[in-house]
C-alpha cells in the first residue's frame, strides 16, 4: 500500500505545480485508478464490496470526471493555466510546506491511524487541492483542485481504517460526481456568455 500511497502523492504534486490543464487531467485519472485499488489492501471487508468501491472509483474518478474535463478543455480551447495567483516556483514551495505540515501533524497528534504514510499523503493532497482552488484563477483547474481535495479525503479515510457502509460510500462518489458535471455546465455557459474563464472578473457583475 505504501508504494501506491507514495505514487498518489507524486501525482498530487505534479497536479499542483503543473500548468498543462491536460496533463493535469492524466494526472488526475492515474490518481482514480489507482485510488480503486485501496479498497483491496485498506481494512478488511467482503470482497464483493471492494470490488464494488473499487469499480465505482474507476468509473467515477478514472473515466467519467476526467472526460467531462476534457470534454470542457476541449469546447474552451484552453490548455495551460496561464495566470495564477502565485508563481510556479511559489506553488512549488507551498505545496511543500503544505506536505511537511500534513507529516509534523499526523506524527504529532496521532492522526495517522493505521499507516501515517497514508494520513500523511491524504491531508497534503486534501491541503493541495485548497491550494489549487484558492490560487488558480481558471475555473476549470478549480475544478480540478476540488477533486484532488475529495481524493485527499478518500486517501486519509482508507489510510485510517475508517468503515464506512458501502452505500454512503458510492453516495459520496455520486455526488462528486453531480458536482464535478454541473460544474462544467457552468464553466460552459461562463465562457459563452463572457469569453473568458477567469474567475476573478465575475466579481464585476452588476445588476
Amino acid at each position: 500500500m505504501n508504494t501506491i500511497t507514495i505514487l498518489l502523492l507524486l501525482l498530487g504534486f505534479h497536479i499542483a505545480v503543473t500548468e498543462r490543464i491536460p496533463t493535469a487531467i492524466r494526472s488526475l485519472a492515474a490518481q482514480g485508478a489507482l485510488l480503486a485499488l485501496l479498497p483491496f489492501l485498506a481494512s478488511p471487508r467482503p470482497l464483493w464490496r471492494a470490488a464494488a468501491l473499487g469499480f465505482a472509483t474507476v468509473a467515477v474518478k478514472s473515466v467519467a470526471i476526467p472526460a467531462i474535463l476534457t470534454h470542457a478543455v476541449s469546447r474552451l480551447e484552453i490548455k495551460r493555466e496561464t495566470e495564477s495567483l502565485v508563481s510556479t516556483k511559489t506553488s512549488v514551495l507551498l505545496t511543500g510546506v503544505l506536505s511537511l505540515s500534513a507529516f509534523v501533524a499526523c506524527a504529532r497528534f496521532g492522526l495517522s491511524g493505521q499507516d501515517q504514510l497514508g494520513a500523511a499523503a491524504g491531508l497534503t493532497l486534501l491541503f493541495s487541492g485548497l491550494l489549487m482552488m484558492t490560487t488558480r484563477v481558471k475555473a476549470i483547474t478549480q475544478v480540478i483542485g476540488f477533486v484532488v481535495l475529495e481524493n485527499g479525503i478518500f486517501l486519509f479515510g482508507a489510510s485510517s481504517g475508517s468503515e464506512f457502509t458501502l452505500p454512503i460510500e458510492l453516495g459520496i462518489f455520486l455526488d462528486l460526481f453531480v458536482a464535478v458535471f454541473l460544474m462544467g455546465i457552468l464553466m460552459l455557459k461562463i465562457q459563452r456568455t463572457f469569453t473568458h474563464m477567469d474567475v476573478r472578473k465575475i466579481h464585476t457583475l452588476k445588476d
